[in-house]
């Protein structure tokens, strides 16, 4: 069985660094807005409403490798983390009052 301590759990999250996207060039930066943070919250995506000049082919190389060095890591780790917290069995203990 999997045990926990929920108060060194919650210290440990409240001191955990808050995440930050690495720095991005101006054009990765646009498709990272423009693209995948707009299809990420099921949005559309029309290429006409792209602005072509705003990002160059590196720079789509340069978001594949931010999805799949940061993004898509981060997010097996978190689901890893839920999955985990899923297997937590809960105990009842008896409360004492002084």
């Amino acid at each position: 069985m999997l045990k926990l301590n929920i108060v060194q759990l919650v210290d440990t999250l409240h001191e955990a660094p808050a995440f930050s996207l690495p720095k991005m060039n101006i054009g990765t930066s646009y498709l990272f807005k423009s693209v995948y943070r707009r299809l990420s919250k099921g949005e559309e995506v029309r290429l006409s409403d792209l602005d072509f000049s705003a990002f160059a082919e590196e720079d789509i190389n340069n978001l594949g490798k931010l999805f799949n060095d940061v993004l898509e890591l981060n997010s097996h780790h978190a689901y890893c983390i839920i999955k985990a917290l899923q297997r937590v069995a809960p105990v009842c203990k008896p409360t004492l009052y002084i």
